[in-house]
């Protein structure tokens, strides 16, 4: 019975602050995907493409990480398009998980694990789930 209690009182407490975790999220989810985005925009682009070709990775598939990466961190920051941009999030991080481990063999902590590419996909469904939050430009078109 406690846990029901407990479970409602923090429901009760913290359910008018969820649109607040959902803009703390994307902004930050978005900013770190921007920097890691920029700099394959520019003078990184070739080794990048080189890398990932060596991982099998066709070129296509590398260029849309690219744009989700720059594009889809800055349409979070601003709240354009959030469950989209959450979902291809957790389908490239779904992705890097499986290059990962199939490809390079990395173990699941440590250096060049996938651990961190874990926390991005449950933070991409969590953006599919939570959206955009009130102070979005998505909370502008849809009210």
């Amino acid at each position: 019975m406690l846990n029901g209690s407990v479970s409602v009182l923090s429901e009760w407490i913290l359910l008018p602050y969820v649109g607040f975790l959902a803009l703390f999220l994307r902004v930050w989810v978005g900013a770190n995907f921007v920097g890691h985005g920029y700099p394959k925009l520019g003078k990184s682009r070739q080794q990048t493409l080189q890398w990932t070709k060596s991982l099998g990775v066709p070129s296509i598939l590398t260029y849309l990480a690219i744009i989700l990466e720059f594009f889809g961190g800055l349409s979070l920051i601003i709240g354009f398009l959030v469950p989209l941009v959450g979902f291809c999030i957790a389908l490239e991080m779904a992705g890097a998980v499986i290059l990962k481990k199939t490809k390079m063999k990395a173990p699941y902590m440590g250096q060049n694990s996938y651990e961190i590419d874990i926390v991005y996909f449950m933070l991409g469904i969590a953006l599919v789930i939570l959206g955009a939050g009130p102070l979005s430009i998505d909370a502008l078109l849809l009210h």
